[in-house]
Parts: structure tokens; sequence; C-alpha cells
């Protein structure tokens, strides 16, 4: 008889990355027929049907994000008690699991890195959140666990963040890259060339200059101001700069585009559900994160034949080479970050280059990487 296996995901009404990996790996036991029971909250629609799968759903919905987090924490934790399983893979924020996926990264890292940027005041505020200090509670918790078998970190940056911040054994941690869908993004990819023309036009956009793309939510997080002042110091370059992404205070990086003179070279274009298209006219995408443990975007990006500039604190950086991508030496120095864009500029996209780029991560491909994870759970079970 197979080992049963229990999945630990709050929420999966959103239809975000974790969502997606969750069915995915979800559906990668039960077509091994392994039984999944899977503990979660709120309504959910997998996208698969299996009779090895079975959703235990918790009716768990507080304003408070803290109290969602401790309840459905206590929920999981009963339920194991009352049906354990040899293998309990978590994908959230959970006190006992024996195998974890750290998807999110090391969250004491995270508020270090916040504390760093944002100064002492926001360093003693999280003191006094009882959101960050539930969060640090279950992650040491879990971390730290004796019948912990194995966790899975994303980047080799999350791994050295876990050795600093927990103590656990080295050996119990696997770093599993990110994985990208390939094949799928193989029709955008084989007509990027035939189409870059005609969406530029659609989208007012210079026709003959090279185009930074930037992807992502929450702008200062995600190091957008850096970018700006960067190439404010190559505004004599031919470029221009597409920003996609969701961001509530829109209004202070249209004033610091118009403060820098950078007005004609910088489109902000919101939150997008056809980054493809962005992919395809694109020459590079710029990734100046004080802290991703692996953006997504930066495989995708790479699939899709785009050189890559990134921050040494995406761990997404790892998997560049001189060919496909370089890395900024400090976001601090605004001085290495223009010479990391000029690196690029140097780098514009074409049909040889696209190919040999995207060639670089076909092993990447999300089958693959899920399916080194299963193995792994499952050959010691």
């Amino acid at each position: 008889m197979k080992h049963r296996i229990t999945l630990l995901k709050s929420s999966l009404t959103q239809t975000g990355g974790l969502e997606k990996y969750t069915w995915q790996i979800a559906q990668s036991f039960c077509q091994k027929k392994f039984p999944v029971t899977l503990l979660t909250t709120g309504t959910s629609h997998p996208p698969f049907e299996s009779d090895y799968l079975n959703i235990v759903s918790f009716p768990i919905d507080y304003r408070l994000s803290v109290l969602n987090l401790l309840q459905f924490n206590r929920c999981c934790a009963q339920y194991i008690k009352k049906h354990p399983t040899p293998i309990i893979f978590g994908l959230d924020r959970n006190q006992f699991q024996t195998h974890i996926r750290a998807g999110n990264g090391v969250h004491a890292a995270y508020l270090n890195y916040r504390a760093q940027e944002e100064g002492i005041y926001k360093k003693l505020s999280f003191f006094f959140n009882p959101l960050h200090q539930m969060t640090l509670q279950l992650e040491k918790k879990a971390f730290e666990h004796p019948e912990l078998q194995i966790l899975f970190t994303n980047s080799h940056l999350v791994k050295q963040e876990v050795l600093s911040y927990y103590d656990i054994a080295p050996e119990k941690i696997q770093v599993v890259h990110n994985g990208v869908e390939w094949t799928v993004l193989e029709p955008h990819f084989q007509s990027w060339h035939q189409k870059k023309q005609a969406i530029l036009q659609d989208l007012k956009l210079p026709s003959s200059c090279y185009h930074f793309l930037f992807i992502g939510n929450n702008y200062r997080r995600k190091g957008l101001s850096k970018l700006l002042q960067a190439l404010s110091l190559i505004s004599n370059q031919n470029f221009h700069l597409s920003v996609i992404g969701k961001e509530y205070h829109l209004i202070d990086f249209q004033q610091q585009v118009s403060a820098l003179n950078l007005e004609s070279k910088v489109t902000f274009f919101g939150p997008r559900n056809d980054t493809y298209q962005f992919y395809q006219y694109a020459d590079s995408l710029v990734i100046p994160s004080f802290y991703d443990p692996f953006a997504n975007v930066t495989v995708e990006a790479l699939a899709m034949g785009l050189f890559v500039v990134s921050s040494a604190r995406n761990g997404g950086s790892e998997i560049l080479s001189p060919s496909t991508g370089t890395v900024i030496e400090s976001l601090e120095d605004i001085s290495s970050f223009a010479q990391a864009l000029h690196i690029a500029l140097s780098h514009p996209k074409t049909e040889k280059s696209a190919i040999a780029i995207r060639e670089s991560v076909k092993s990447f491909d999300f089958s693959h990487q899920l399916d080194r994870m299963v193995e792994s759970i499952l050959i010691n079970n």
C-alpha cells in the first residue's frame, strides 16, 4: 500500500505562483497513485480530477491576518494528530511538517533586509507587529523541528539564510530552483521577432532603441527607484524602460521620472495579464530587488530569450552566466548599477542570442524541477 500524503496550504482562492505550484504538486502525487489530503481554507477549485485527492477546507476567515495564520496552524495540527500520515508536506507557515518548500524564503532575513532599507523605526515596528512575530515563531519551530526530513529552498541564497538564522543540519536542505513552463512559452518565443514591431507600434513605443523591462508589484521593494537613478546616469544612450506591475504610490515614481528628466524614456503600464508580449519586444529584464528568494520572472525572461540584469539579493541570479545576464554588485552603488546596465546594452536581443539564452534554461522546465522534488520526498519513504 502506498503512503498517504498530507499537503498544507492555506487559501487557494488566488491564482498566483504558489497556488499553482500547490495544485501541480498534488497532481504529481495523485498521478503516481499516492492518496493526497490537502488541508486548506476557503473555497478551492482544483484544476484536475482524481480519486486520490481529498480536500479538507477549514472555515477560517478573520479580518486580521495573524488570526488566520494562527488558526490555520491549529486546525492543521489537530487534523494531523487525528489523521497522521508519514509524509506531511508544507507550503505555508506551519509549525510542523516532515517536508517543507520554503518558496517565500526566510522571514527573518526578509525583515532584516527591510530594516536595512527602511531604517531603525521600521525595524522597531517589527517587534510590535503580531503577524511578523507569529510568522517568526512558526518559522523557527518548523525549520528546527527534529522530525523535519527535507527543507527545499529555491536558491542557495535562501539555504545560506536558513543556516544563518536557524539551527538545522545542512544535509536536510536541498536546493531546487524555480521551474519555468519552457514548452508552454515556446509559441510566444518563436513569434517574438515576427511580432516585435507590431507590438511596439500598438503600445506606442519607439521602434529602434534598446528596450529594458521591469516587472513587479510594490516598486519600492522591487528596487525601481534605484533603477531609475541608474538609468539617469546613462540617459545619453538610446533606450526605453517599460514598467509592469501594481503600485499604490505610482505618482511618487512618476515624479521621480520627471525629476530625472526621463519622461521620454520610461512608460508605466500598470498591472498586465499579457506579459508575454512585453517579453517579446524587450531586450533585457532588470530585477533590482532588495530581497527575493527567487524571482520567477528571472527564469521566465531567460526562457523568452532576454538578457537579465539582477541584484545579488535575488536568488534567481544564481542561474545567470556572462552570456545570459549580469549581477549588480551593489544596489547602493548607483554607478555599479549603471555599469550593469551598460553591459546589458551590449547584449541586444537577436535571433541567435535569444535562442542561446532560451536553451540555457531548458533543464529548468517546470515538470523536471517538480519531479526532482517529488522523487526526493518519495525515495526515503
